[in-house]
């Protein structure tokens, strides 16, 4: 991450590595630098590694806009939960969140005041505004959904 030093103008700053930078220092395509990030299984395992080396010396990190206009997909995923003080789902939480993390996914969560149908629903839409690939509804009770 790039440090601000205080009263450093915007023009002063250095610019955060883009793919281009990865490519050029991994003497490969921005296309090669693509497929490592996107489908590292269909590059030879000598220039995935080259890349790889690039994007860690360089602290790249990929566009989520970019890639999402590309593939569609945001790579997020929405949690509508209730009262994450309490153990169950605050422990539901934690293990959704490392399931997530595990698939290189990343959770927005939607933490409500109450726990009733039109709230679940507000919550819902909250994160479908945000383009989450999928939403989870923490409800300790089978009854939240009714109401």
């Amino acid at each position: 991450m790039t440090k601000v030093r205080p009263g450093e103008s915007p023009a002063e700053r250095p610019r955060a590595a883009v793919m281009e930078d990865v490519a050029e220092l991994a003497g490969v395509s921005a296309m090669t630098v693509s497929r490592v990030l996107n489908a590292p299984e269909k590059v030879r395992p000598e220039t995935r590694e080259r890349v790889l080396a690039a994007v860690r010396e360089l602290d790249y990190r990929p566009n989520s806009a970019a890639r999402m206009l590309v593939t569609g997909r945001s790579g997020v995923l929405g949690v509508v939960c209730f009262d994450t003080t309490l153990y169950g789902p605050a422990s539901t939480l934690f293990g959704v969140e490392q399931a997530a993390r595990d698939s290189d996914y990343l959770v927005s969560i939607a933490s409500l005041p109450v726990l009733d149908r039109r709230w679940i629903g507000r919550g819902v839409d909250r994160l479908r505004s945000q383009s989450v690939d999928g939403v989870i509804v923490v409800a300790p009770h089978e009854s939240a959904a009714e109401g």
